[in-house]
């Protein structure tokens, strides 16, 4: 997590540290051929997934690794979107793939809108516990609307099911304004980062046979 915090906002390998972290935890399952940044040509163009395993020529499994730092309001339902995209692209071509979700969300939103309102409060002489619980507060808010829509396309036990959905989603809420405890919150419709591993696990091993 500190890894992730500590790279720029647009640094071409901010994701890095959660790649590295999602083949670990794929590895640890006897899942030994993850990779990060892997192309794979979808039905309607090629992606680089965070993570994946191709073996002899075809995808068997995929991470996306998505974040939002700021700009919660506007970025929630373009994830949505996005997420979606990226299941029908796959799963259109690679019906048997297993994907899954990896969703980290900052709890305050460090956008720069939201910055200035925060320093206006201050200002005001508004204490800085009250500013912070209502960024808080705000930031729950968004985190559970996020939740609540991608838990409907998450739990895929088969290729003949919608192609738009994932085998497994899981959505962490973490505090990066409490540097550097970080402390987490998972959204209860979704399962936490260990379960969801497990689940892409088993449900690779169920699909193909092996590890």
């Amino acid at each position: 997590m500190a890894a992730f915090r500590l790279r720029q906002a647009r640094a071409s390998d901010r994701q890095e540290a959660i790649q590295l972290y999602c083949c670990d935890e794929l590895r640890a399952r006897g899942l030994r051929a993850a990779e990060i940044e892997v192309p794979i040509a979808g039905a309607y163009r090629t992606k680089r997934w965070d993570v994946g395993m191709v073996i002899d020529s075809e995808p068997r499994l995929a991470i996306s690794c998505k974040s939002i730092i700021a700009n919660h309001g506007g970025t929630v339902p373009n994830r949505v979107d996005d997420m979606l995209g990226e299941a029908v692209n796959l799963h259109r071509r690679w019906p048997r793939a297993v994907i899954g979700y990896l969703f980290m969300m900052a709890r305050v939103d460090e956008s720069l809108a939201s910055t200035r309102r925060r320093q206006h409060l201050r200002a005001r002489g508004y204490p800085e516990d009250v500013i912070l619980e209502e960024a808080r507060e705000s930031g729950g808010r968004w985190f559970a609307r996020l939740g609540e829509s991608v838990s409907q396309a998450s739990g895929r036990e088969s290729e003949a099911d919608l192609p738009e959905m994932f085998e497994a989603v899981s959505c962490s809420l973490v505090g990066f304004e409490v540097s550097p405890l970080f402390p987490v919150e998972y959204h209860p419709s979704t399962p936490r980062p260990a379960e969801f591993f497990d689940i892409l696990a088993e449900t690779y091993t169920e699909r193909f046979g092996r590890k």
